[in-house]
């Protein structure tokens, strides 16, 4: 039964998370279908060049994809059965699994790389509902408070599912943050019942909010929520990150706001 190529391309989309190219992908398909070929073949029927086929066949063949054949009339090359693709999902498994027990090592590594740049302010843009959902759990490494010049709850801006996965990383780390909004009823909203978490509402006639703004460690965040626009700005900067906290602390000891 011929494979349409809609189903065609969905699995070497699949092929291709798990390491192979596109060339990779369509030599393997070929095989699979056709059965053991040699190099002229399979270079005649993917219009790929027998000087990159070499090599491309000796890698998959490393890969368990391809079985290679020697006979005293030449050399082909056969497909291993759907199956061996098992083999190369646990090989992926352990590579991730390798990548996260590494991680914490490497980023202090790199962090350390980091501290020695000639300066230490950058800028880090972002694009879309991708990118500010980057923003928020970016903000959940702060090493131990946050603060939001808020313009809603997450839950608003990005959805319950998302909004209760960046409490729960939250309240995992310890984190103690500071809410500051112009809505009254942000205390019995979603986010704002934690024992780590503090509300405080200051009227829009003392302070309008129109433009969401996180402060931790020596970053200063900038997101826009707007559907028309959405898109984020992250300033590490230390001095302005102290500056942004102070004029934080004023609008939060400001008289008459309420906290909850």
């Amino acid at each position: 039964m011929d494979v349409d190529k809609i189903q065609r391309e969905k699995v070497v989309r699949y092929l291709r998370q798990l390491g192979l190219d596109a060339e990779e992908s369509s030599v393997y398909l070929c095989l699979l279908g056709t059965g053991a070929q040699t190099v002229l073949q399979i270079s005649k029927a993917t219009s790929v060049g027998r000087t990159k086929l070499y090599p491309l066949l000796e890698n998959m063949a490393n890969k368990q994809l391809v079985t290679v054949h020697e006979r005293h009339y030449g050399t082909t090359y056969e497909a291993q059965p759907p199956e061996v693709l098992e083999f190369l999902v646990s090989q992926y498994e352990q590579s991730v699994a390798q990548l996260r027990s590494n991680l914490p090592a490497a980023t202090r590594l790199l962090q350390q790389i980091a501290l020695t740049s000639p300066t230490t302010s950058r800028i880090a843009e972002y694009r879309g509902v991708d990118g500010l959902k980057q923003m928020n759990f970016n903000l959940t490494k702060a090493e131990s408070e946050y603060r939001v010049i808020e313009l809603a709850g997450l839950d608003k801006h990005l959805g319950k599912h998302f909004a209760e996965k960046m409490r729960e990383r939250t309240r995992e780390r310890g984190l103690v943050t500071y809410d500051l909004t112009n809505n009254p009823d942000r205390a019995s909203e979603p986010g704002a019942d934690t024992p780590q978490n503090h509300t405080k509402y200051i009227s829009p006639d003392i302070f309008s909010i129109e433009f969401e703004t996180y402060i931790y460690d020596n970053c200063v965040g900038l997101l826009s929520y707007d559907q028309d626009d959405i898109f984020g700005v992250e300033i590490y900067n230390s001095k302005l990150a102290r500056q942004q906290r102070q004029l934080f602390e004023l609008l939060w000891n400001f008289p008459d706001t309420t906290t909850t």
